[in-house]
């Protein structure tokens, strides 16, 4: 299942392999605490390997496109009509000083969204320091939104699922015995110039990374399986997902990047997809 977003960093062309890494369908709960596009929760959602789950980010923005989503689709495919289309490129930021603006809830709030990202450069959804949405408009040919027969799709997907907005601390604090996390946080950045963890006013940095760490293995320890993604780099092998911390590597797949402007500098970067636990003894039969 396609999500409706397009997401710089995105997991739709990875799903598989994600999946892949958990083994085995999810017996508890579900939780992604960096929800972004939802891309391996409507994959994993749509194999039938996943019941119950809890879908959450820091992003209370993006939570809300999430809830309007599930909760009320033609609404906002009725709201996304209202929205310009032939001369898109003339009132991009005319939409975004709206978006901007809120109210930050419900089907109008989640279709200045969907439009935003679809008009907007590569998907990015970056925010300055007072939480402005501030990413410009985008090279496109021409503008294309999702159509109502998708919006149903993955409205249907979501029923039925708890979606919050916390940090991934909160969220991972609460998994537990046959539970399974998947992480997708801002990653490290390959270069001390390609730093995109302003993915909201707050940043993600090397703090919160190891802190992540300490949660995942936190979760293993409950009886929880945690995997994550992150770039295929030295401190992310050796420091924040150490094998010696019981972390396991099964993919290191490279991808696309199209974040940058330029064109010459875009191209592929390795990432790593790992996994822990669980690790708490389970008693004997």
């Amino acid at each position: 299942m396609r999500p409706l977003l397009k997401w710089a960093g995105g997991k739709a062309r990875l799903a598989r392999q994600i999946d892949f890494a958990f083994v085995d369908g999810c017996a508890g709960v579900y939780y992604e605490p960096f929800v972004g596009s939802a891309a391996v929760y409507l994959y994993r959602r749509s194999q039938a390997r996943i019941r119950d789950a809890v879908l959450s980010d820091v992003n209370g923005k993006l939570v809300a496109l999430h809830c309007a989503v599930r909760d009320c689709a033609d609404d906002v495919v009725d709201a996304l009509a209202d929205l310009p289309i032939a001369d898109w490129r003339e009132r991009y930021y005319e939409v975004r000083e709206a978006f901007n603006g809120g109210p930050w809830v419900g089907p109008e709030h989640a279709a200045r969204f969907i439009w935003l990202n679809r008009a907007g450069f590569n998907g990015l959804y970056r925010e300055n320091r007072h939480g402005g949405f501030n990413v410009p408009l985008g090279k496109y040919a021409r503008l294309t939104v999702p159509d109502r027969k998708h919006f149903r799709e993955v409205s249907a997907l979501l029923q039925g699922v708890e979606i919050l907005t916390c940090g991934f601390r909160e969220a991972i604090a609460r998994a537990g015995e046959g539970d399974q996390i998947y992480c997708d946080p801002p990653y490290v950045p390959l270069s001390l110039t390609s730093n995109f963890t302003a993915y909201a006013s707050a940043p993600f940095a090397l703090r919160e990374q190891h802190d992540l760490s300490c949660a995942a293995q936190a979760a293993a320890d409950a009886g929880a399986r945690v995997v994550l993604s992150n770039h295929d780099l030295p401190i992310v092998r050796d420091e924040l997902y150490p094998i010696t911390a019981g972390y396991r590597f099964f993919a290191s797949p490279r991808v696309a990047r199209a974040i940058s402007n330029k064109g010459s500098s875009r191209g592929s970067v390795a990432e790593v997809i790992a996994s822990i636990g669980p690790r708490r003894a389970r008693p004997a039969a």
